[in-house]
């Protein structure tokens, strides 16, 4: 992945989970962990606005964890961090809302979750992070032998528990049932983002396939030859993963050149390699 790609994401990722923050999430109280938990629950007790609390929350951890956990970790965190907050922000001053959107509390935070979830999944995707409660978390993780997803529900919890008394019961089972079933959301939507589909192919056409493989779909595949059991025919085994707006295109070719041809399609959503996701991007 380029450069300017990744920080294309991490900007759209970044201001998508803040539009979800500011016409969702605030107006409808909904602490489901994360730094606008916090902030939506210090809101009722300090004269700052919910906006500018995440600021001043976001700036003060990402300073503390340059020092704990280094300079490389806090520029990558600290810029989807500053953009979010600066994000809400402006929204804050151009499109101030003063209720709820809907008055449905179900459908809104169905929004909340989808924009959230989204977001997170596609930082995660790139090994990046919206910092605030993560933070915290990888800072526990440092001097305990606590992993990074205890620690940061732990965290999370603390938080949208405390809502039942601040906001009441309804609010704070929301809260609850939310910060449950965002990650959940967060693994399928990575999982639908990186899926992709592995080819198991017994054929005939050794020649034609192989080439379609290289030439069309500019991938590679592993050959195996191979003997039928039944009648001990000599064929050819290929093993071939292809992304999902190819595997049509691959299916009917094969079905046309060969229509005895054995074909297996796998759903698979984690594929490292040449052409695929590398594991130095993912440690960048």
């Amino acid at each position: 992945m380029t450069k300017h790609k990744r920080v294309f994401l991490m900007s759209f990722a970044a201001i998508f989970m803040a539009l979800g923050t500011h016409f969702f999430k605030y107006p409808n109280s909904f602490v489901i962990g994360g730094v606008e938990g916090m902030s939506i629950i210090a809101s009722m007790f300090v004269p700052f606005s919910r906006p500018q609390i995440t600021l001043f929350i976001n700036v003060s951890l990402l300073v503390i964890a340059f020092f704990i956990l280094g300079k490389k970790f806090t520029l990558r965190t600290g810029y989807v961090a500053i953009l979010n907050s600066l994000t809400a922000l402006l929204l804050e001053k151009i499109v101030p809302i003063d209720g709820t959107l809907t008055g449905n509390t179900m459908l809104e935070l169905f929004f909340t979750l989808i924009m959230s979830a989204g977001g997170s999944a596609i930082l995660f995707n790139i090994a990046a992070s919206s910092g605030g409660t993560d933070i915290i978390a990888m800072i526990v993780k440092k001097y305990s032998h606590i992993e990074v997803g205890r620690a940061l529900l732990f965290v999370d919890s603390l938080f949208t528990i405390a809502s039942i008394w601040i906001f009441g019961i309804e609010i704070g089972l929301f809260s609850i049932f939310g910060l449950l079933v965002k990650g959940l959301c967060v693994d399928i939507i990575i999982s639908s983002m990186n899926q992709a589909k592995m080819f198991i192919i017994i054929t005939s056409k050794t020649e034609e396939v192989g080439h379609f493989i290289k030439d069309d779909l500019n991938r590679s595949a592993t050959v195996i030859n191979a003997k039928g059991l039944y009648k001990g025919r000599d064929f050819t085994v290929y093993l071939c993963t292809t992304s999902k707006t190819e595997a049509p295109k691959f299916r009917i070719f094969i079905k046309n050149i060969d229509p005895k041809a054995f074909i297996t399609i796998l759903n698979t959503s984690t594929v490292m390699g040449k052409g695929w996701y590398q594991t130095d991007e993912l440690s960048d």
